[in-house]
C-alpha cells in the first residue's frame, strides 16, 4: 500500500509545483490577461483555466519525462529566467486571449478547450526554444559557471 501511496502523492507534488512555476512565471501575462478581459469575458475565462488546469498537469508529466520532450532546465536555474517568464507569459496570453478571440469570431464555446491544447503544446515546445538559446540544461547548475 505504501508504494502507490507514495508515487500518487509524488505525482500530486509534481502538479502542484508545476501549477506554482506557472502561476508565477506567467505573472506577467495573467497582468495582460486581467486588465484586457473585458474583450473577451467569458472566453477568457475558460480558456485560461483550462490552461492552467492542464499546463499544471502537462509540466508535472514533463519535468517527470513521463512524457519526454526533452530535458527541462532546474526550477532554481535563476540565467534562464527571464526566457522562461517570457514564454510561459507569451503561452499564456495566447491560449486564453488568442484563444478567446477565436471562440469569439467562430461563435463555439467548445473551442474553448483549445486553451488547453495550446498551453499543453506551447510548453512541450519549451525545451526545444530552451535549447536555441542556451543550449542542453544541465543537471547540476554548479557546472554551468
Amino acid at each position: 500500500m505504501s508504494e502507490w501511496y507514495t508515487r500518487f502523492f509524488d505525482w500530486l507534488e509534481g502538479i502542484f509545483f508545476g501549477g506554482m512555476e506557472l502561476s508565477f512565471l506567467s505573472s506577467p501575462g495573467f497582468a495582460v490577461v486581467v486588465v484586457f478581459q473585458n474583450v473577451y469575458p467569458d472566453a477568457v475565462a475558460l480558456a485560461g483555466l483550462l490552461a492552467i488546469g492542464t499546463g499544471s498537469i502537462a509540466l508535472a508529466e514533463f519535468r517527470n519525462r513521463t512524457v519526454d520532450v526533452g530535458a527541462w532546465p532546474r526550477r532554481s536555474e535563476l540565467t534562464s529566467l527571464p526566457l522562461r517568464v517570457g514564454y510561459f507569459s507569451l503561452l499564456f496570453v495566447a491560449s486564453s486571449m488568442g484563444v478567446a478571440a477565436v471562440v469569439v469570431a467562430v461563435g463555439n464555446w467548445w473551442l474553448t478547450l483549445l486553451g488547453a491544447v495550446v498551453q499543453v503544446g506551447g510548453l512541450a515546445a519549451f525545451p526545444a526554444a530552451y535549447r536555441l538559446v542556451y543550449g542542453e540544461p544541465l543537471g547540476d547548475s554548479a557546472l554551468r559557471a
